[in-house]
């Protein structure tokens, strides 16, 4: 190795003295001389004939050695400056270190102008002075003007990377001008490209498993490109604020800001993304991804605003026709897809011949084998890569595995009591078209029509109210195209429900509500609680509903009269999932979620002694018994003693002693062994209940919530 780098050195100092020559424009040419290890001779030919001609040994004046040769028109000045800022520099001695310039020969040539040959050391020691390093590329800045204003200002100046170089090979120089343009053509690409397609994958393919991906690697591409692009033209202070044109300046600032707020961008879009995968902050998440689109969409604004000024600055025509050309492009393909969108794919609806029918049992057994499936209506959609889609977070999708989501959709159901139900936009529930993997077959029998008039939309009739207490009621619909069986054939059927739908002139409103087979009437009468009876009427559909003081959907309901018309769709929903009465199954149920328990406590009531190996605890919810409705048959049937499969619990807020007594009555309904537990009941009901039945030793995959 010491022989190597002797024969390098042998062969670098055989090549010393080679005089070499760069023009640095039509004005400015310099040469230079690499004498031996410690010397440099420079000669500076300048059309100059009164002014001045600089070169720096840096790419601006900022802490930049200066050496400048000063014409008035009579002789050549020579002076080693030390330049501070963009400021008029002052002179090596008065900053207090060395004059290192040695003058040689020359001056002023036959037409007068700058010809000047002097030398320096390669290395001088002062601190005002930088260091010359042959055939290692570094920067060189240089300026001149050519009239009596003197050293105070310059008509012309630049930069360039450059090499001192010993031999002509080792030449090398490259102006700033090129850097510019390289400069403007990755800004180009950074903004007029691959954040545009990154914008526009992450707005309109959401749906898919690879939109994050290509959507983190282009915006990750174009913020590095613009972090290290805009580092290397700011790595010196920029010249002046008086010494740029108002483009000049505003294009400067744009692109400082953009510098600046792009780190900003990658922090919101990267710690979003953790807190949507690893937590539970639906707040800190919101606030983040709100913070990400807006600097994402002003940053883009900025970056084509600034690809606009930069070519206009540069004088590229071709930069500034393509520039508009994705500006015209860009607005035609997102006003496209966004017309596209609400005129075509929000209405557009699924093919359901293309789709394979698979029961809820059958998607049940799949989601115990790994599978991430969830239920809208009356489709399975498979959200295994949709979870880092999702902007609530992956815990809300993880969490509703196997559920019903549609009350989530719609806004009729929040994920918890700490949260407002959100009713998803159009564009949301044209994502089930994506999704959708398979079809639910409508139960056979449930509903008919004897018209053959499709199931989709169903119109039906207000055919009674009748109210339970203050706020709730129970409504009977008739249609004469649609019948629903007047008693429930299948215990698969139980615990299905339909989505009413309310067209306003602004917006569609959609809830759901569970069917009731039995009529609590009659069945109350059969119990000796009332003595009055009813007619059965064949094909009805019930639905019992709670008003709410701001609730749209139940205040129609409550503003129907008879015969007005209402529209539905169902059923849907997996229901209680039972086939037969064989094993050990647990309730839980607030409010109206009695309903579809009311169904079930009734068919098994009616089996009465032929049922075995069945067991079923309820736990009824209720604010108090003025509020409930069909205690008085939950009571009677509890009382009666007749019904040794069938535990009846019901808690009524201000009887809070017996809420106490529900943990160590749930352990003894699992250490029977609970086949299923259905959870009923408002949205945070439903998770506070999910959670305490797992707390208190009962599996999660046996639990519904409905």
């Amino acid at each position: 190795m010491i022989i190597l780098i002797g024969v390098i050195q042998f062969f670098l100092r055989a090549q010393a003295g080679e005089t070499l020559r760069q023009d640095i424009d039509s004005v400015m040419t310099l040469e230079w001389t690499i004498v031996d290890d410690a010397w440099i001779n420079i000669r500076l030919l300048c059309k100059i004939q009164l002014g001045y001609c600089s070169i720096g040994l840096r790419s601006s004046m900022t802490d930049c050695d200066m050496i400048a040769a000063i014409n008035d028109g009579k002789s050549i000045t020579l002076t080693d400056y030390w330049s501070r800022d963009h400021n008029t520099p002052l002179d090596d001695l008065a900053e207090g270190g060395t004059d290192d310039i040695y003058y040689i020969s020359g001056g002023l040539d036959d037409s007068k102008s700058i010809d000047v040959t002097f030398k320096r050391k390669l290395s001088t020691g002062d601190i005002y002075d930088q260091d010359i390093i042959p055939d290692i590329r570094g920067n060189i800045c240089w300026g001149y003007r050519n009239n009596r204003k003197g050293w105070t200002l310059h008509s012309t100046y630049g930069d360039a990377s450059f090499s001192w170089a010993s031999t002509q090979s080792n030449i090398y120089f490259s102006t700033s001008k090129q850097q510019t343009y390289n400069h403007g053509i990755a800004m180009s690409l950074s903004w007029l490209f691959f954040s545009i397609i990154g914008i526009f994958i992450s707005r309109y393919f959401k749906h898919t498993f690879w939109w994050l991906y290509v959507h983190i690697l282009l915006l990750f591409i174009s913020s590095f490109i613009t972090i290290i692009s805009s580092s290397l033209l700011y790595k010196d202070d920029m010249y002046p604020a008086s010494s740029m044109s108002k483009k000049t300046f505003d294009h400067s600032r744009i692109g400082m800001i953009m510098s600046s707020i792009v780190i900003s961008q990658c922090a919101f879009g990267f710690l979003s993304l953790y807190i949507k995968i690893f937590t539970k902050n639906l707040q800190l998440l919101t606030i983040l991804i709100r913070a990400h689109k807006i600097t994402g969409y002003s940053l883009l604004i900025c970056g084509l605003i600034n690809c606009f000024y930069g070519w206009d600055i540069y004088k590229d025509k071709i930069g500034l026709v393509l520039t508009v050309l994705v500006y015209i492009i860009s607005i035609l393909v997102f006003g496209g897809f966004e017309v596209y969108q609400v005129l075509f794919k929000n209405k557009r609806k699924i093919n359901i011949c293309k789709l394979p029918q698979l029961t809820h049992e059958k998607a049940m057994e799949m989601i115990k084998n790994g599978a991430k499936l969830i239920f809208a209506d009356d489709l399975v959609l498979n959200v295994k890569y949709f979870m880092l889609s999702h902007p609530g977070g992956r815990y809300m999708i993880n969490e509703c595995i196997g559920e019903d989501t549609g009350k989530y959709m719609v806004g009729c159901s929040s994920y918890g009591e700490n949260m407002l139900p959100y009713t998803h936009t159009e564009k949301a529930l044209s994502y089930y078209k994506n999704l959708a993997i398979a079809i639910i077959p409508s139960p056979a029998g449930y509903i008919t029509s004897p018209t053959n008039t499709s199931l989709d939309l169903m119109e039906f009739t207000l055919a009674s109210k009748k109210a339970l207490n203050d706020s709730i009621y129970l409504i009977s619909l008739k249609s004469d195209d649609f019948k629903m069986s007047n008693k429930c054939k299948e215990l698969i059927w139980i615990g299905k429900h339909f989505m009413v739908i309310h067209f306003t002139k602004f917006r569609t409103i959609r809830r759901y509500y569970s069917a009731i087979f039995v009529d609590l009437i009659n069945w109350a009468s059969k119990l000796g609680i009332i003595n009055t009876k009813r007619r059965n009427e064949d094909g009805h559909i019930q639905f019992i509903y709670k008003v709410y003081s701001n609730g749209h959907m139940s205040n129609y309901l409550n503003s129907l009269k008879t015969g007005d018309n209402i529209i539905i769709k169902g059923p849907f929903g997996p229901g209680l999932m039972l086939n037969e009465f064989k094993g050990s199954y647990l309730a839980f149920c607030g409010g109206t979620g009695l309903v579809p328990f009311l169904d079930l406590i009734y068919c098994a009531w009616k089996q009465g002694s032929k049922i075995k190996n069945f067991s079923f605890g309820i736990f009824v919810f209720f604010r108090s018994w003025k509020e409930g409705f069909a205690l008085d048959i939950l009571e009677k049937i509890r009382d009666s003693g007749k019904f040794p499969w069938l535990d009846i619990h019901i808690f009524l807020d201000d009887k809070s002693d017996l809420v106490k007594k529900t943990t160590d009555l749930v352990k003894i309904f699992v250490g029977k062994n609970v086949k299923l537990a259905w959870i009923c009941g408002p949205s945070g009901f439903n998770r506070y209940y999910c959670e305490f039945l797992v707390q208190n030793g009962l599996e999660r995959d046996k639990i519904v919530l409905m």
